[in-house]
């Protein structure tokens, strides 16, 4: 069985110390009875990932697909919240979602050629795509079972987490983030628990042979206008005005509030997600 990649292993220990050893204790023999269940042989092929053990498999008949297992506790919330964007066209089909004692594997379709908009910037014609997208992503509602997005946030406003950063910032000064908070309190109050990836940064929208998909998503309730507001912002290398534009035209391409859009971004970089 495919070898757990050493970054991989240092970030999961790093994170979570009490729940990692067990996990990687019991990865191979689980990846062989997913294996098993789904018929798929590993080809050694792997991902890279933060903290998730991620391959690739094939089918007897050559189909792909990628199998990923974490440690994260959170990560039946993410499970939940990427069949959904499967099961509305916005992210690739999930063939399965297993629970275990120490973890979470999910296994879907391959991406191809899988470029990320991190790897190859978006054209204006990626960006109509993903408006699209969006469009069809604010008429969903999220699985009843997943926390909203809010609660993280305002965690993030009231006590930054040291360890949970963009490597090239750390927090915002109490100041701005308390500013953020009377936002956030504002924008909670007309807020739907839809679905929301709340986490679309440029890594996770990959190019297919013919389209767009996301990946990865945070496995949060939320809504569009906040997704809308975390792309503008990573596309803007968090330059907020730029961000600020970039999230106005966005959300008018599909049918967003602009303003709701304009004032997560304030938010979002704030808490520096």
């Amino acid at each position: 069985m495919t070898t757990l990649r050493p970054d991989v292993a240092r970030a999961a220990y790093a994170r979570w110390p009490d729940l990692a050893p067990a996990w990687t204790d019991a990865l191979s023999g689980e990846l062989a009875d997913v294996c098993a269940a789904l018929s798929v042989t590993p080809t050694g092929r792997t991902f890279p990932a933060r903290s998730a053990h991620v391959i690739e498999a094939t089918t007897g008949s050559g189909a792909r697909l990628v199998l990923r297992s974490t440690p994260d506790p959170h990560a039946v919330h993410q499970a939940a919240v990427l069949a959904r964007l499967a099961q509305a066209g916005l992210a690739p089909a999930v063939h399965l979602v297993r629970q275990t004692v120490t973890g979470v594997w999910t296994a879907m379709d391959i991406v191809e050629p899988g470029t990320s908009f991190a790897e190859r910037e978006p054209k204006p014609r990626d960006l109509a795509s993903i408006a699209t997208m969006l469009r069809t992503l604010s008429t969903e509602q999220a699985p009843p079972s997943v926390p909203s997005i809010m609660g993280w946030l305002r965690t993030r406003l009231t006590d930054p987490p040291a360890d949970d950063q963009p490597p090239h910032r750390g927090p915002e000064p109490a100041a701005v983030r308390q500013t953020a908070t009377l936002v956030l309190d504002q924008l909670a109050t007309h807020m739907p628990a839809a679905l929301c990836h709340a986490d679309l940064s440029p890594p996770n929208l990959l190019h297919g042979n013919s389209r767009l998909w996301f990946i990865d998503p945070r496995g949060m309730s939320g809504e569009a206008a906040y997704d809308i507001a975390v792309l503008a912002l990573k596309l803007s290398d968090d330059q907020l005005d730029t961000a600020r534009a970039l999230a106005r035209s966005i959300a008018l391409s599909s049918g967003t509030d602009p303003d709701r859009a304009e004032a997560w971004v304030s938010v979002a970089d704030a808490a520096t997600v």
